[in-house]
């Protein structure tokens, strides 16, 4: 059972998040991936930055989002255009790599270690994409859209969470998500290095195969006053 809490959302018994930092692009590609541009990684840990970015141009050109991340990096450090520097990191993030997306969005909450960035999609979509068998964690739930997706905006969960439409006893409820792990106990101890703004929700740990289970799609946004 739910209680009401203070502007339309559900407070949920909280459960218990282990902090992420920015990993190298090496090690959130797949291994063949990473095993390609292992040289062109030791030239730009190496400074040698001409090197790595006429290693990198080529996959980064081919849709290879680790090495459009990492030809963005070496492209900042060589002192390059920030227009091309961004370009770049909007191809990695197109293609899913997470630490692009935080470089581009700067104050949005830290990605999970696992979870996949997608931008251009919707909340709910965000949520299909995940593998069932994972965890998320459920922040709050409100019968008013624009309550839920007024915070989904205001905390930069754009691709590191969404929210979805589920009926309950003839009514609409969204429900906001961030995350996705792969066992419980690393939910669970998501929960500690959250924003406090996401943390005095009272987060909750749930199955993704659950929600996709039951949600249902959302409706176009109802016009602002409609």
């Amino acid at each position: 059972m739910t209680m009401p809490a203070r502007r339309g959302l559900t407070r949920h018994r909280s459960i218990g998040l282990r902090g992420c930092g920015l990993l190298l692009a090496l090690f959130s590609a797949p291994p063949e991936a990473a095993g390609n541009l292992a040289p062109a990684l030791d030239a730009l840990q190496a400074g040698d930055l001409v090197t790595a970015v006429g290693q990198l141009t080529a996959p980064a050109q081919s849709g290879d989002a680790a090495a459009a991340y990492d030809l963005a990096i070496a492209i900042e450090r060589q002192g390059g255009d920030p227009e091309q520097v961004r370009f770049w990191l909007r191809q990695a993030a197109r293609h899913g790599l997470v630490q692009a997306y935080q470089r581009l969005n700067a104050g949005a909450v830290k990605p999970a270690p696992q979870a996949r960035a997608l931008v251009l999609v919707t909340p709910d979509d965000w949520i299909r994409h995940q593998t069932p068998r994972h965890y998320t964690l459920q922040l709050a739930s409100s019968t008013n859209r624009r309550v839920i997706d007024r915070y989904y905006r205001e905390n930069g969960l754009e691709g590191q969470g969404g929210y979805y439409r589920n009926r309950r006893e003839g009514q609409d409820w969204y429900a906001l998500v961030y995350g996705a792990y792969p066992t419980v106990s690393e939910a669970k101890a998501a929960i500690g290095s959250l924003p406090e703004a996401l943390r005095k929700w009272s987060p909750w740990v749930r199955r993704l195969r659950d929600i996709q289970r039951i949600m249902q799609p959302l409706a176009p946004p109802a016009p602002p006053g409609g």
